[in-house]
């Protein structure tokens, strides 16, 4: 929880605190108004009086990762005081083993320990994938001294660990129809210490990839993955708009092997993609990618591609990167072959979802809803959501969440939207435990299973 209420505040305010202190209620000294005595509190911390708490949030934190591993070798210590820099410690507190996310990290952050590690390292060309795939300081040490390949060990795997601690069930999130995780980075920060979290990335971005050519393809390869993860049930998975029915397919495909899935979660998506995949051309697809990846506004993504339609692709694109924010492009490490693959393999999902059509049921979902691409969140919900219905064979739950389609886990309504999820995949799992030794159905309990926030 001290991670995720650092993150949040990075995300919303800019910046890190350095310290955060659980403390009881009768520690914040009041005025006979009710008035919190802030001087006083920070007169206290000035004078060591808060000392062993942040001794026990240290040690805490420590326990949390796993214990300390000093860093060896000279990359390793190199990489130890960048993080330490960069979360507000000194190097010697950093273990080398501990994940660049656990330790407070979000995506706002690896700009800077991109530029950090070029400058201390001379690692000009760092991809965001490596410091996804490789986040603690050995393992990102390995890759830069190794040479491996930038994307990873060179070996396509579609699971991402965004975040490895906690002892319940693990969550397994799919990608969006972009195929990349980065938008469930933020989300992934509220589960340090609760649950493990890991990410589905499509195949291709990596050089010598070639992408998945059926939906069921990719659907048998991330059972697959999940499960050497992760060999028996009970699982948890959800996905993220295209990523929704994905999920689906995965649920069924392990219920299949006779596992149990607790729970099953569509981000805001209806069973039947394939009518707006229809929608989407080439250049419609691109800039729907731009706009979720923050290089344009939602106003350009709806005028822009009948702009840009009469011209070619190689225009369409540098047109796309040229009205973008540098700082944005240079965030996300992206120039005009970086982005052209991108959109290329977004668009080759887009293809592989105008064949699928759901058939089959799995026991039940969760549908978390926002306001949708066009129309109101009432018809969304009633005419669209609604027809996951027919593809359980128990009550499903649908719940409304704050935001926009593409916004919903962004940073002004992610922790909102970590709430509502996290609790209801306690409620949703702990049901299930349940239900299995009492002997009972395993549908939410009694009343509509329609909730709000």
């Amino acid at each position: 929880m001290i991670t995720a209420v650092r993150s949040t505040v990075v995300m919303h305010w800019g910046f890190r605190p350095s310290l955060i202190l659980p403390l009881p209620k009768d520690a914040f000294p009041k005025t006979s108004l009710g008035k919190t005595l802030r001087r006083r509190m920070r007169q206290r911390l000035e004078s060591g009086g808060y000392d062993d708490v942040i001794e026990r949030v240290a040690e805490l934190t420590t326990r949390r990762l796993g214990g300390h591993t000093p860093p060896e070798g000279e990359t390793e210590r190199i990489l130890a005081e960048i993080y330490a820099e960069m979360f507000d410690t000194t190097a010697d507190r950093i273990s080398a083993t501990a994940g660049f996310f656990d330790l407070g990290g979000t995506s706002l952050d690896i700009l800077r320990l991109r530029r950090q590690v070029h400058r201390r390292l001379g690692a000009a060309d760092l991809p965001v994938i490596t410091v996804l795939t490789a986040p603690s300081v050995r393992q990102l040490a390995a890759r830069l001294d190794g040479g491996g390949a930038p994307g990873g060990s060179g070996v396509y795997d579609p699971v991402v660990p965004l975040q490895t601690g906690g002892e319940k069930t693990p969550l397994f999130c799919v990608h969006p129809g972009v195929g990349e995780v980065l938008v469930f980075v933020n989300l992934a920060k509220y589960f340090v210490g609760d649950r493990p979290f890991y990410a589905l990335r499509a195949r291709g971005f990596n050089e010598g990839e070639k992408p998945f050519t059926s939906f069921e393809e990719m659907v048998e390869c991330y059972v697959e993955a999940i499960r050497a993860r992760q060999p028996h049930g009970p699982y948890a998975v959800a996905g993220y708009s295209y990523g929704g029915a994905v999920a689906f397919e995965i649920a069924k495909a392990l219920e299949a092997q006779g596992e149990r899935v607790d729970f099953v979660g569509s981000f805001n998506l209806p069973p039947h993609i394939k009518y707006r995949m229809d929608e989407l051309d080439f250049i419609e697809t691109a800039t729907n990618l731009a706009f979720f990846l923050d290089l344009i506004d939602k106003k350009q993504s709806l005028d822009l591609p009948a702009e840009l339609r009469p011209l070619s692709q190689e225009e369409q694109l540098a047109h796309l990167l040229r009205i973008a924010p540098p700082a944005r492009l240079d965030e996300l490490d992206l120039d005009l072959d970086t982005f052209t693959a991108w959109a290329e393999l977004a668009h080759g999902l887009t293809t592989l979802g105008r064949d699928y059509h759901p058939s089959g049921t799995t026991r039940s979902m969760t549908v978390f809803y926002a306001i949708p691409l066009r129309g109101t969140k009432e018809d969304w919900l009633a005419n669209e959501l609604r027809r996951w219905d027919d593809y359980t064979t128990e009550p499903n739950r649908y719940l409304d969440v704050p935001g926009e389609h593409y916004t919903l886990m962004g940073p002004r309504h992610v922790a909102a939207f970590q709430a509502v999820l996290r609790r209801e995949l306690d409620r949703a799992l702990e049901d299930a435990d349940r239900a299995r030794t009492t002997g009972r159905s395993w549908g939410p309990p009694g009343g509509d299973p329609s909730e709000g926030p």
